[in-house]
């Protein structure tokens, strides 16, 4: 598998990496101690902050975060990298990372190399179908069958630009969420892996766009409140 390399900041001016863990804000509704949830037109997503038990360097280069969606709305849900993202108050916004490379135009979107079938996914699905171009990666998965563009822009910057950390790991790959559609009735619950947060930021709010697959419209936005730990 090629690896996705990402660029630590600290790195980049000689220091050396240190971890942050988010928590829920006082104003998150929680259902668990570093689970905070929101629902919003019929759409519930949860974001828990210390899921991740994987190789420890990983939250030294990344935030991770298991994001679980159960769509009880009418409208397919699309679940696209680029429809995510943590912000702080200061401006600063913090990328979903893509797992994979993908090259080509919007219409014809392919996968920059020849990555290892993930058979085995560890993320939980019923309802879901995957992005057309991940179809080879994920064997065991339906495709989507409809139109699913990608955006070369936020592929190019957030996949090749970042070139002195080796990531993702198996394990990463294994666990991440990938791109697709959920349908109403379905549920999908797996990794995001945010660019790292520093301990800068003291606050970060979880957004999520809530995109019809069928017509690109947003039609709401999950919100949810965390608060920066070292």
């Amino acid at each position: 598998m090629r690896p996705l390399l990402l660029l630590s900041a600290l790195l980049a001016t000689g220091c050396a990496a240190t971890g942050t863990q988010l928590e829920p804000a006082p104003a998150a509704e929680t259902v668990a101690p570093e689970t905070a949830v929101e629902v919003v037109d019929g759409v519930r997503m949860t974001a828990e902050t210390g899921a991740w038990d994987g190789l420890a360097r990983v939250k030294t280069e990344v935030t991770p975060l298991r994001v679980t969606i159960e769509n009880g709305s009418r409208l397919p849900v699309r679940l696209r990298y680029d429809d995510f993202t943590l912000v702080s108050p200061q401006g600063g916004r913090y990328a979903a990372l893509p797992p994979y490379g993908i090259e080509g135009d919007v219409a014809d979107p392919v996968l920059v190399d020849a990555y290892a079938p993930v058979t085995a996914p560890g993320f939980a699905y019923s309802g879901f179908t995957v992005a057309p171009y991940y179809a080879s990666v994920y064997p065991t998965l339906t495709p989507y069958a409809g139109s699913f563009g990608y955006d070369p822009l936020y592929y190019n910057r957030y996949y090749t630009a970042y070139r002195e950390i080796a990531l993702p790991t198996e394990e990463m790959v294994r666990e991440a969420l990938p791109e697709g559609v959920i349908d109403p009735g379905g549920r999908v619950s797996g990794f995001l892996y945010f660019e790292r947060v520093p301990p800068s930021a003291p606050r970060v709010r979880f957004r999520a766009d809530l995109v019809d697959a069928r017509t690109g419209e947003t039609f709401g936005e999950i919100s949810i409140p965390f608060v920066v730990e070292e």
